[in-house]
């Protein structure tokens, strides 16, 4: 009987495992929502046990559907970032801190003020935000210092699975990278934890490996717990972009993969990264080649299309996304490029990229008293993709050739061809989504030792590509401009409003 491939993706909102055929053909799936806890202050945090028996129920219950068919590997990766600590025996100290969690963020500042950052950039590239490991474990030292010494790995949520799969502890390089790893060497630098204060926090690293080698055999207790057979192959987990990434056969410098999720990514695969003390974005090791990831996290995608759906619900509401989407995009069709002179700044939920702002705040210019709700439902599918083109435009000018684009606002017609006219090169889209659980499986397949991680990936999938109209590109020319503009406004004013709202 032909064996499968498993594929884990453990991610913030939702737990999802699919099984394919070498050929990639997609054989069973199974879906489990997962829930985070939020509270005042910026806390945002995940029950870590709730998350390991999570990924179990995900995987049991794709066995389940699998009926007998025998499994070859297991891949898995997950959200990255956060800080996910353990103790001696293995098990939590408290609560995951996530990548979201913004309680750090005065800490942040502080180190940005004092220079302290600039050692991080110089060794990973990466502009520090409060969600990263660092900024939480030096909160931890002010806040929680119990929990901090009762620690003994710190771990990120792939990390967390994988060692309740196999026993083992490791790390791959994509998950690593941020915000300690020297992308030179591959290596803990020293001067970055040391500027974070955060020399104690060192030796609880793991030790970074490639993601197409294998992590370990599955226990009698995961066996157990999963479904799945004693010894079965894990692969070292990896970090969901870079899952997505491979899963789209991205491996080498020039590419670039956009997701339109909830939060918005710009992944630029690149070999010229030279570190400086103030980086844009974040760097990460590719999990398989020599590339190294520009990674752009706008904090607002298709989060700031819900919003606005939600605040219509009589004329933009509907029983699913689609049929939501298709009453926005008639109105965004009746609104020429530019939405009429508006401007949505989608600082929803503060921004990590191109800038580290958790103090911004969305904002429309340029109403009038003649603006329309199809005015301002225009602005805001543009507002995210010019926010896209801002992250290109800070790390080095507009693509060159095609970029691939999923996530849910990949679904979206009107919303792509926004895009790719914004941003001036031709998107590719694909009929697929589940690229991150594909990329997954076959990291597995490798580390099981089926094929070279390559070779495994490569899949025939139908696509669709959404060419730049040459009228609407050069309408967008002034509109970004325009956009830029209110941005860095936008910043000096709310970075100067902020202390006072902390004080009252």
């Amino acid at each position: 009987m032909t064996s499968v491939r498993i594929g884990l993706d453990v991610g913030t909102t939702a737990i999802k495992a699919a099984a394919y055929l070498a050929d990639g053909r997609l054989v069973a799936r199974a879906d489990r929502a997962s829930s985070a806890m939020a509270a005042e202050g910026g806390r945002s945090e995940q029950d870590m046990d709730a998350v390991w028996q999570g990924s179990a129920g995900v995987l049991r219950d794709l066995v389940q559907r699998l009926d007998g068919t025998p499994v070859a590997a297991l891949g898995l990766c997950g959200q990255g970032d956060g800080l996910w600590l353990v103790g001696a025996d293995g098990e939590p100290v408290g609560p995951a801190m996530l990548w979201n969690d913004t309680q750090a963020a005065r800490d942040v500042a502080e180190l940005s003020a004092s220079g302290a950052i600039g050692a991080v950039g110089l060794c990973c590239h990466t502009a520090l935000w409060p969600g990263t490991s660092g900024a939480i474990w030096r909160w931890l030292g002010r806040h929680d210092p119990a929990r901090r010494a009762a620690a003994a790995h710190a771990f990120t949520c792939a990390d967390w699975v994988g060692s309740k799969l196999t026993g083992v502890i490791a790390t791959d390089l994509s998950n690593a990278s941020i915000p300690f790893l020297d992308i030179r060497t591959g290596r803990y630098a020293e001067a970055a934890l040391a500027a974070l204060d955060c020399a104690d926090l060192g030796p609880l690293l793991p030790a970074p490996r490639r993601a197409d080698s294998c992590l370990g055999g599955l226990t009698e207790a995961a066996a157990a717990a999963t479904g799945l057979p004693p010894g079965l192959p894990v692969s070292v987990p990896t970090l969901d972009i870079s899952a997505m990434a491979l899963g789209l056969g991205l491996t080498r410098p020039g590419q670039t993969l956009l997701i339109m999720g909830t939060t918005a990514v710009v992944a630029i695969l690149t070999d010229t990264v030279e570190p400086t003390e103030a980086p844009v974005g974040a760097s990460a090791l590719h999990p398989t080649s020599d590339a190294i990831i520009r990674i752009f996290a706008p904090t607002s995608g298709a989060a700031a299309f819900d919003w606005f759906a939600a605040l219509h619900p009589l004329s933009l509401g509907g029983a699913t996304a689609e049929a939501v989407a298709e009453k926005l995009n008639a109105l965004v069709a009746t609104v020429p490029p530019g939405a009429n002179g508006v401007t949505f700044l989608p600082y929803l939920n503060g921004e990590r990229a191109p800038f580290v702002a958790p103090e911004a705040r969305a904002a429309f210019h340029g109403m009038t008293a003649r603006t329309t709700k199809a005015d301002l439902a225009r602005a805001v599918l543009e507002g995210t993709a010019l926010s896209l083109r801002h992250c290109f435009v800070a790390e080095d000018g507009l693509p060159r050739e095609p970029v691939r684009l999923t996530g849910g606002g990949s679904r979206n017609p009107m919303w792509c061809q926004i895009i790719a006219d914004v941003i001036g090169v031709p998107v590719v889209t694909s009929a697929i989504s589940d690229h991150g659980l594909w990329g997954a499986a076959m990291l597995g397949a490798a580390a099981a030792g089926l094929g070279p991680i390559d070779d495994l990936v490569a899949r025939s999938e139908p696509t669709r590509t959404y060419t730049p109209d040459p009228a609407a590109v050069r309408a967008y020319g002034p509109v970004f401009d325009r956009y830029r503009r209110f941005s860095d406004a936008s910043r000096e004013l709310n970075a100067a409003v902020a202390p006072a709202q902390d004080a009252s």
